[in-house]
């Protein structure tokens, strides 16, 4: 049989998702026409495997081999280093797709990032990069990122302010309670569970209530991006990771 670079691709994914990792990368190897999707899909695969060096590696093995990596590619790339725990390459990665390749990043790409400084224990840190986004970007799923963090270190303080930012956006999820709870358990707050139980409740009850009234307004996601002027640049080195300009591509100097 042929492999294509359409039939090769959905090989992959298919294989690399039902944990057939090895089948993928052979796969892979023995395709003789590939196109940008079928590295992004091979990529993909190393990451849902915690091979998070091997994605990285194959990216650069990508361009070396004259394909131009897209959104969807560093994507991948930066989700497999999020969860392999490799700041120093996330931050890379994600300077290469702005500086070279001149792609403005997504909600998604910085969901990546706040989950990795999460995981790393840069609470502080992930909650900064959140505030210096604009609000189209600065959604939900990157504040949940963070609750999930803040339940992992104990942070009581921090978590229960990610909480009210929740409440304010009118976009809680079950798991909010879940996460905050966490929170309480592993900072040894457990006299704080019970009244969390009631105050979730009483609000999820409230929301209901007035979606059954037919007052909600549905919240879509608007294309494009804002565009802000500042008169400074964000530049902190923290545990080597540095986090400076390149992370607001739309923001420049005055």
């Amino acid at each position: 049989m042929k492999l294509d670079a359409v039939l090769g691709t959905a090989l992959i994914d298919m294989f690399a998702k039902s944990g057939f990792l090895d089948k993928a990368v052979d796969i892979f190897q023995r395709m003789q026409s590939k196109d940008v999707k079928s590295w992004t899909a091979m990529i993909l695969g190393y990451g849902i495997h915690g091979r998070s060096s091997n994605a990285v590696a194959l990216m650069y093995r990508m361009e070396d081999e004259g394909y131009r990596p897209n959104e969807v590619t560093f994507l991948a790339v930066l989700s497999a280093c999020s969860h392999g725990g490799m700041g120093k390459e996330a931050m890379e990665c994600f300077r290469r797709m702005v500086e070279r390749y001149g792609l403005l990043p997504r909600v998604e790409h910085y969901g990546c990032i706040i989950d990795l400084l999460g995981r790393l224990g840069l609470l502080k840190e992930a909650q900064g990069l959140i505030e210096r986004l604009p609000p189209i970007k600065r959604d939900a799923t990157a504040w949940r990122a963070l609750l999930a963090a803040c339940r992992v270190y104990g942070d009581v303080k921090l978590g229960e302010r990610v909480n009210r930012v929740l409440v304010e956006m009118d976009d809680q999820h079950p798991t909010d309670s879940i996460l905050l709870s966490g929170t309480y358990a592993i900072a040894g707050r457990l006299k704080d569970l019970g009244s969390l139980q009631v105050t979730t409740e009483e609000q999820l009850d409230a929301k209901f209530k007035w979606k059954s009234l037919g007052k909600e307004e549905s919240r879509v996601k608007e294309a494009g991006c804002s565009m802000i002027e500042v008169d400074h640049e964000w530049e902190e080195n923290i545990d080597g990771l540095e986090l400076h300009a390149t992370m607001f591509p739309w923001q420049k100097k005055q």
